[in-house]
């Protein structure tokens, strides 16, 4: 029989995987950098577990390909095109002025040749993708100037990858000068978008028509597998980065109908090969080497995060943003990223760079990364703090909405909050809403909605607004956590309130209550009562006979609702929840 051992590495990094996923998901922190302290933990510096052989090569290199595939399948030209001021004008200045920098930094502190020290400071300029978005959907910022602003940077780092990737290799060759490598590296990448429409639209297409005929879910998964290897195969063929091969897969599939498809049957082997490969960097670190060089790391990755956002928020001013979103986003996009890994592992490989200056800057990057939720806090607090300065003290909100009572306030012009919005006006009901989406702010209110841009968790805001003379509050946050994040705040500063929230499920709208809520409605709830109303509509049933009971069900605090509660499946949903508080207070506590 032949030699199996290559099963023990496998089966302990996937062991590893689990573990660090389960942990770092309960402490709603990125798994990427619970992946690299598994790495560090089990490697030959660490506790020995494993070492770095051709099997954990292999899989790292796996990682790379399909991480760079997510990465184009991520981008497409339409996208593109609606943010093209932002992606094109600030992503590109961004990465430019950003790549001068710390490129120049690389070259005086690591004395290392001109053309390895511009590969690092390209690479160092691009920020997190995982983490970034991660930090913006737990604080429901999507819809927000810097939310929209950060997405746009992302999508023009993760098209400068294409350049970066051509250069690594030309780069190697003593004979070749950076100019003529950055003019090769431009060209092959234009050239590399040519075969992207090409291919894109006249053959993978069809193809893929064809595989979706057959309604084989294997079938599909198979011929994507094919899609990506295949095109980091025949790229390394041809003297270029395997992982620009699989970056133009990605570019190519985004561009078909099938992206969404391919997205959802690829998306688990994507997360746990990208994850193996975080760990097999982690396996890479020498905590000797890091302790020794601890006060240079920290020094490193304070001017990374320094320059970086001094830049972002230079141009974020250029650009007419205000002082407060301009920090924010600097904060929030200072780190290094998870290309940084890609482009220094490679580096190592074409031996363009010592073990131990790449091992210095991952842990750099990696530090940088880990710091990006406290960066982003303050930031938000920051923007806050300025908004309060700036608006509140010099009277804005009294002169825009007067001496108001007797009204009710709305915060968050969701879909829900616009619907409730709407009734009020209708009805000629006072009401004032209160959204931090500073665009949406400025479009509505040329609709004719009384609202006002501000924080829902800032006490002078809320007693500008007259919060203690209202009839009540709405709460009406897409994110459910922020909701009861709200809540609370209200409450415990004006306990007299009566305030109006939703839950997603029905035992959540128990917490709610005991965080302050004066009535919650349960999507779930109410879904389930507006079905049951047509059900026994259906069947005869009166209108009077239905009401009776839907009424006697609506009320979270009768018997039969503690009987569901009480439930087990019910019970464990609440403690994750709870916990999901609890973790967010860490982030950002409301006073």
């Amino acid at each position: 029989m032949h030699d199996l051992s290559y099963l023990h590495n496998i089966l302990i990094l996937l062991l590893a995987s689990v573990v660090i996923v389960i942990i770092f998901k309960q402490l709603r922190l990125s798994p990427a950098l619970g992946y690299l302290i598994a790495g560090a933990a089990i490697g030959p510096f660490g506790l020995g577990i494993l070492g770095i052989d051709d099997t954990t090569k292999s899989i790292a290199e796996l990682g790379i390909v399909f991480l760079l595939f997510s990465l184009g399948l991520e981008l497409s030209f339409s996208r593109l095109m609606e943010m093209k001021k932002y992606v094109f004008g600030f992503g590109s200045l961004q990465i430019f002025i950003s790549a001068i920098v710390l490129s120049y930094l690389a070259f005086a502190g690591l004395r290392i040749s001109i053309e390895v020290a511009i590969l690092i400071g390209s690479a160092l300029s691009l920020s997190s993708t995982a983490i970034v978005l991660q930090v913006i959907a737990e604080n429901g910022e999507q819809s927000t100037r810097v939310g929209r602003l950060s997405f746009a940077i992302l999508l023009m780092q993760d098209l400068a990858v294409i350049p970066i990737l051509v250069l690594l290799p030309l780069i190697k060759e003593s004979d070749v000068s950076i100019s003529s490598a950055l003019f090769s590296a431009l060209i092959n990448a234009a050239i590399a978008l040519v075969v992207i429409f090409a291919i894109g639209r006249s053959l993978l297409r069809p193809l893929y028509k064809m595989i979706a005929d057959t309604k084989s879910d294997v079938l599909f998964l198979s011929f994507t597998l094919i899609v990506v290897l295949g095109s980091a195969y025949m790229s390394h063929k041809l003297g270029l980065s395997f992982a620009l091969g699989a970056f133009i897969a990605g570019l190519m599939v985004a561009e078909t109908e099938y992206k969404y498809r391919v997205e959802e049957e690829i998306n688990s082997v994507k997360a746990l090969l990208m994850g193996l490969f975080f760990i097999t960097i982690g396996m890479s670190f020498n905590f000797d080497l890091m302790l020794k060089g601890l006060p240079w790391i920290i020094l490193a990755s304070f001017a990374l995060i320094s320059f970086k956002a001094i830049i972002i928020v230079s141009l974020c001013r250029i650009f007419n943003f205000p002082l407060g979103p301009s920090i924010h986003s600097g904060f929030l996009l200072a780190q290094g990223g998870e290309f940084a890994f890609v482009v220094l592992l490679m580096a190592v490989n074409e031996k363009l760079l010592d073990n131990q200056t790449s091992q210095f800057l991952m842990t750099v990057v990696t530090l940088t990364m880990a710091l990006t939720p406290i960066l982003a806090t303050i930031g938000r607090r920051t923007k806050s703090y300025l908004y309060t300065k700036e608006v509140l003290h010099d009277n804005k909100i009294k002169q825009e909405i007067g001496n108001i009572a007797s009204h009710v306030i709305i915060i968050g012009f969701s879909k829900v909050g616009r619907i409730i919005a709407h009734i009020l006006r209708k009805k000629n009901i006072r009401y004032i809403v209160l959204d931090n989406n500073h665009r949406m702010v400025r479009i509505e209110k040329s609709k004719g909605y009384n609202i006002i841009y501000g924080d829902a968790m800032n006490i002078d805001v809320l007693t500008h607004i007259g919060t203690a003379k209202c009839e009540s509050i709405i709460v009406a946050m897409e994110d459910e956590i922020t909701c009861m994040k709200i809540t609370r705040f209200i409450h415990k500063h004006f306990p007299d309130a009566s305030v109006i929230t939703k839950s997603e499920t029905i035992n959540n709208a128990q917490r709610f209550k005991k965080v302050g809520a004066s009535f919650v409605v349960s999507k779930n709830l109410e879904t389930g009562l507006q079905m049951s109303h047509a059900a026994l509509s259906s069947v005869g049933v009166s209108s009077e006979e239905i009401g009776d009971a839907l009424n006697a069900f609506r009320d979270i605090n009768t018997e039969v609702m503690k009987d569901v509660l009480h439930s087990e499946k019910h019970e464990k949903n609440t403690e994750l929840f709870d916990k999901d508080i609890k973790a967010n207070d860490k982030n950002e506590d409301p006073d």
